[in-house]
């Protein structure tokens, strides 16, 4: 097997996260790209992992640490790890070691390039990016927002911990609509796909629904924010840690929540 690059023949594979065996959405796929054809000359490494067998079994993703939405100097941070998990297409490939020769790669990249150190993040559950995988290659943990935990290896001992993004401000309608943002930083396809998502919920609903959309590639929107990804709906995250839900559940949320406010307003 073989950790490559993103190349032409590949880079499909990779944008939509190993889901091979559906189409793409194009309206995903487009803010997906926008952030991956962005960062490549900013040193983001984007790999495929492909197997003897020439099937794409795993991607990672990874940059220098000042392009992302985790706080620190000199350190690389990754992205995302994923190994292929579905039952479709080409199987689970979970179990077979994918992920740590993934994750061996990547520390000897980092080492090789000068970084002081390596930085990842996951989830305090077994179920989804579970932060115990890093934990179990000798990562430390350094920080926790929610259920996020943020882990690192340091290479020097001058190397800086580093940090979560703090929250800086709190989403608020300026009117009397309900008040629905969108936090859309593009390197992560569920959250494209959230934003396609909110977008589809909000069609026809300018009458009662403010809706704010907010680039977050962009460093001083994002530090201004301190928000990387997500939806908010009067200023609090909409169903975090759920899967994600359909346009139409939002939709149905964003009606009932005005009519409660209409209600409440004529007492």
């Amino acid at each position: 097997m073989r950790l490559i690059d993103v190349a032409r023949d590949t880079e499909p594979t990779f944008l939509r996260c190993l889901h091979d065996e559906r189409p793409d959405d194009p309206r995903v796929v487009r803010l997906r790209r926008r952030w991956f054809d962005a960062h490549r000359d900013l040193g983001l490494r984007a790999k495929v992992l492909v197997l003897d067998t020439g099937e794409v079994a795993g991607l990672c993703q990874y940059a220098p640490i000042e392009h992302t939405h985790i706080v620190g100097e000199d350190l690389l941070v990754i992205l995302c790890i994923w190994v292929h998990g579905y039952d479709h297409h080409i199987g689970n490939r979970q179990g077979n070691g994918y992920g740590r020769h993934i994750l061996e790669s990547i520390e000897k990249d980092a080492r090789d390039s000068g970084a002081a150190g390596l930085v990842a993040w996951g989830m305090d559950f077994p179920y989804w990016n579970p932060v115990s995988f890093y934990e179990h290659m000798g990562y430390s943990r350094v920080d926790k927002s929610g259920m996020a935990v943020l882990v690192w290896k340091a290479f020097r001992d001058s190397a800086s911990p580093p940090q979560f993004l703090r929250q800086a401000r709190r989403p608020e309608s300026e009117s009397d609509k309900v008040s629905l943002t969108v936090f859309l930083n593009g390197w992560c396809m569920g959250a494209c796909a959230q934003c396609v998502t909110a977008r589809e919920a909000v069609e026809g609903l300018e009458d009662i629904v403010d809706y704010l959309e907010v680039d977050t590639s962009d460093q001083e929107a994002l530090r201004s924010w301190g928000i990387s990804d997500g939806i908010y709906v009067e200023g609090e995250p909409y169903r975090p840690y759920e899967p994600p839900c359909s346009s139409a559940v939002l939709r149905r949320d964003l009606i009932e929540l005005a009519e409660r406010r209409r209600e409440g307003g004529r007492r």
